[in-house]
């Protein structure tokens, strides 16, 4: 315990290499591996090591960890390996030990250490994010950890662009004795980034002052450009001609453009002239500018030959537009200027001018003159395009444009470009001078999105027309109402469809004769169908069919169906002959037939109705309702016990029209009729042919002990007894082997057929005791009696 507590006091002297010595002393000697004093003399050697820098603390402490990974010092462990990887700058390495740590086990001192180093981890590994969170967490607790997490917390947000977040945080470390010379510069830059220039203007002068030399030309060039940026050219200039002095790189034509253009804007053209004429170079924004104000310089020189040149340099470049425009234009008024006769660079200039820049308000003239020989010539697009470069229309200009758009979006409409012709009528809208094109413009805004099955937004825009004061009189009113009907119709919101139908109906004359009222009475017929009010339906159903212009097969197709569903056979039978009978041919015809025969089925006219399925098969090979006219056929044959004309046409089904609902409606007529016919051997055989699942056999089984049955109950023994011999061969192990035996041998006893009789009770005792077992027992006790078999009789007695 001495050794110990002397060990103790040397690590808290910092003695760490004695100590260590003593330790290890204290572990070579220790009997108990366990004991507190061993573990932590184990705990403390490795302490002693990392505090010394030995290589082999990280070894020391992974053995302590291993062996005594109970031991509530693991946790330090953790931590003082992770600060021995931190200090190797192994910065992963570190956060897999600092992982294991739950920070709810340090001291706030250890805490604070603890977030700043997994944060500087992070920041290394450029996992910012993270960074800035353990930053975040002690950079404001007074530690002596805060000031670098504010600085590196700070930077993070500098790098990430979060520049508000970063300057407050480098303002508040503005007193740090480590941080006060670096922060500025980043402050700076801040406020520069964040275009905050009368903030560095306030802020850097005195940072230049006492910048080190080589920061002092970027200061000074941050200082120029908020100037510069500030509309501040005389301040401007000290600094950027500084930086351009001190700067230890060549200066960016950027930069050259800068002082020339800040010279220019204090009219000391003859130096502005010299830094412009450097900042020209390539083919790019920078040199398009500076041509422009170099010429502008020239011109306040009285230099106009090199004012001429410029310009036209500066009209060759498509960076700036306005630029390239006046630089044209000056080319043009200069070289006018100059006389050089007879005046065809001026002539080419102008012209260059008018083709390139139909929107200068010099020569609205010109545009007023181009856009009525586009309109008179019906060319709307390039009316348009001309207008368009105008940048102010008067309201002559605005009424042309109205109508021109207008004209423009029926052009694309009638070609069916939809979508453009939405964008004209939009386009005409821009100017509302007339209202009758405006109404017109939203009429047809509403037709394109009708024709492009945008039914709500067509909708909107019918209702829209609706209410123009314009729309009054016009036959698109009542269009408008079939077209919202329409609408609706297609968006299956039938009762609003309903509505604007009748409104559509009530708002044409009843002798109207168009497709249209035939088409919108046959769908206020559809909304009644759908809202089950038949006898409305029909009404308007009859009303389409009797204007007889448009599908009237349609028409009677459905107040057929409506008449029969409200049980008006006679009526329904009667439209579909109509239907039927007539001389245009209709698509509805293999529908019609197939109607009637269901219709005169239920008016028990069994053969007209088979005529009528029969035509549908002979006459309409390709219509879905043959196999359904086939099953039709067959039933009506089974109905009149015409069991072989059934078999035929349920077999023709099952065979043509496999794994069909008609196929399985099919399958179990045929079942049934076979059953009836006492046929089973022949409908197994027919079930084979058509190689029906292997299910089919289970359901065969059952059948074969019906048929026997059936027999049995109606008192038929003798056919009982042969049937369910049959069934026995077939299904020894069957599902009804046990009752097959017994009705059997209760058969065959009754028949005095003993001895056949006594083996089949046998078999139902042998299945041991069951529902049959009693009787059994007695019939064949009676049995052996007769037989003269006393001791089998007594048995079966016992």
């Amino acid at each position: 315990m001495a050794e110990y507590n002397n060990a103790m006091e040397l690590f808290d002297k910092e003695k760490f290499s004695a100590a260590q010595h003593q330790f290890e002393e204290i572990l070579n000697t220790s009997t108990d591996n366990k004991s507190e004093i061993t573990v932590n003399a184990k705990y403390y050697q490795a302490l002693c090591a990392l505090n010394l820098f030995n290589t082999d603390a990280e070894n020391l402490f992974i053995e302590f960890i291993n062996q005594y990974p109970e031991s509530p010092k693991v946790k330090m462990a953790y931590f003082y390996l992770g600060t021995y990887h931190f200090r190797g700058k192994k910065y992963e390495d570190a956060l897999t030990w600092f992982s294991k740590i739950d920070t709810y086990d340090l001291s706030p001192e250890e805490q604070a250490e603890y977030r700043f180093k997994v944060g500087y981890c992070h920041f290394e590994g450029e996992q910012y994010e993270e960074a800035a969170k353990q930053f975040y967490e002690i950079k404001d607790i007074d530690n002596k950890y805060s000031p670098p997490a504010k600085y590196y917390y700070a930077h993070i947000a500098y790098l990430q662009k979060k520049y508000e977040s970063s300057l407050s945080t480098f303002l508040q470390l503005n007193n740090d004795p480590k941080f006060s010379p670096i922060t500025p510069y980043y402050i700076t830059q801040i406020y520069y980034l964040q275009n905050k220039y009368d903030q560095l203007i306030e802020y850097a002068p005195a940072l230049l002052d006492t910048a080190i030399p080589k920061r002092a030309p970027e200061i000074a060039r941050l200082l120029g450009e908020a100037y510069y940026r500030t509309n501040k050219f005389s301040e401007a200039i000290p600094y950027l001609k500084r930086y351009q002095n001190e700067k230890p790189y060549e200066a960016t034509r950027a930069e050259q453009y800068q002082l020339g253009y800040a010279l220019y804007k204090t009219d000391s053209c003859e130096q502005a002239i010299d830094w412009l004429k450097k900042s020209i170079d390539e083919n790019d924004s920078i040199s398009q500018t500076a041509h422009y104000h170099l010429a502008e310089c020239y011109l306040k020189t009285n230099q106009k030959q090199y004012a001429r040149s410029s310009f036209r340099e500066a009209s060759k470049m498509d960076f700036d537009a306005q630029i390239k425009e006046d630089a044209l234009f000056s080319f043009a008024k200069i070289s006018y200027e100059l006389s050089y006769h007879p005046f065809n660079d001026a002539i080419k200039a102008f012209e260059e001018f008018i083709n390139t820049y139909p929107n200068s308000t010099k020569l609205n003239n010109a545009y007023e003159y181009l856009v009525a020989v586009y309109y008179t010539t019906k060319n709307y697009q390039a009316a348009i395009n001309s207008l368009e470069n105008i940048k102010t229309l008067d309201a002559q200009l605005q009424e042309a444009y109205q109508k021109i758009a207008y004209y423009r979006g029926i052009e694309l409409f009638n070609n069916g470009k939809y979508n453009e012709a939405i964008e004209y009528f939009n386009k005409s809208d821009k100017y509302i001078i007339s209202e009758s094109v405006k109404a017109d413009n939203t009429y047809w805004r509403a037709e394109a999105n009708y024709r492009l099955n945008n039914y709500p937004e067509a909708i909107n825009g019918y209702k829209q027309y609706i209410y123009e004061p314009e729309a009054i009189g016009k036959d698109a009113l009542a269009k408008s109402y079939y077209h919202i009907g329409y609408s609706y119709f297609k968006l299956k919101e039938y009762s609003n469809a309903l509505g604007w139908y009748r409104k559509f109906d009530q708002n044409t004359p009843n002798n109207e004769t168009s497709k249209v009222k035939n088409d919108a009475l046959n769908r206020i017929g559809d909304c009644f169908f759908i809202a089950q009010d038949y006898k409305a339906a029909i009404e308007y159903y009859d009303k389409a069919a009797m204007m007889g212009i448009h599908q009237i097969d349609y028409s009677l197709y459905q107040s057929a169906v409506a008449n029969g569903v409200v049980g008006h056979y006679n009526e329904k039978a009667n439209l579909l002959e109509t239907l039927i009978n007539r001389k245009e041919k209709s698509h509805l015809i293999d529908d019609a037939i197939f109607e009637l025969g269901e219709v005169q089925l239920l008016q028990n006219k069994n053969d007209k109705a088979l005529n009528n399925f029969k035509l549908i098969v002979s006459e309409h090979s390709n219509s879905p309702y043959v196999s359904k006219s086939l099953v039709k056929q067959g039933l009506i044959y089974f109905n009149q016990q015409k069991d072989e004309n059934a078999l035929t046409v349920f077999k023709q089904v099952v065979q043509d029209y496999p794994n069909t609902e008609e196929s399985k409606e099919s399958l179990e007529k045929i079942k049934k009729i076979y059953i009836e016919k006492g046929e089973l051997s022949a409908y197994e055989q027919y079930l084979s042919s058509v190689g029906t699942p292997d299910s089919a056999a289970l359901i065969l089984d059952t059948d074969y002990y019906e048929v026997a049955q059936n027999s049995y109950m109606s008192g038929n023994c003798d056919k009982a007894t042969n049937e369910f011999a049959k069934y026995l061969e077939k299904y020894p192990n069957g599902s009804f082997a046990l009752d097959a035996h017994f009705y059997k041998a209760t058969c065959e006893h009754k028949a005095g057929f003993i001895n056949e009789a006594l083996i089949d009770y046998s078999y139902v005792l042998q299945v041991g005791k069951n529902k049959f077992t009693e009787i059994s027992l007695l019939s064949s006790a009676k049995i052996n009696k007769e037989l003269g078999k006393t001791e089998d009789a007594l048995n079966n007695f016992n």
